[in-house]
């Protein structure tokens, strides 16, 4: 056997980056149907739920608002469609 053949041959351990864990789970956007948003009146973002503080924009249970504040759903849902249902609201 060539000295080039049992080079190729062999198996080379090539150091692979790992990735960092998530810190908070994937969040699903869900499809909402364009007749449904202007038809119905969807309690969609934080400020529809009795857990949310207005006063710092927080949620009671400790959950991450960023994503479901009016401001970021509508921008996402005219952008994409989509929007990150909260899955504890409360509605009043």
């Amino acid at each position: 056997m060539s000295y080039v053949y049992e080079l190729s041959m062999s198996e080379v351990k090539i150091p692979r980056k790992k990735t960092p864990k998530r810190v908070t789970s994937t969040m699903k956007k869900e499809v909402i149907q364009a007749c449904d948003y202007l038809q119905y009146t969807l309690p969609f973002s934080c400020e529809d739920c009795t857990h949310f503080s207005a006063s710092n924009e927080t949620c009671t249970l400790g959950l991450p608002t960023e994503h479901h504040l009016k401001r970021n759903q509508e921008k996402s849902y005219f952008l994409s469609g989509k929007m990150a249902l909260c899955r504890f609201q409360e509605i009043d």
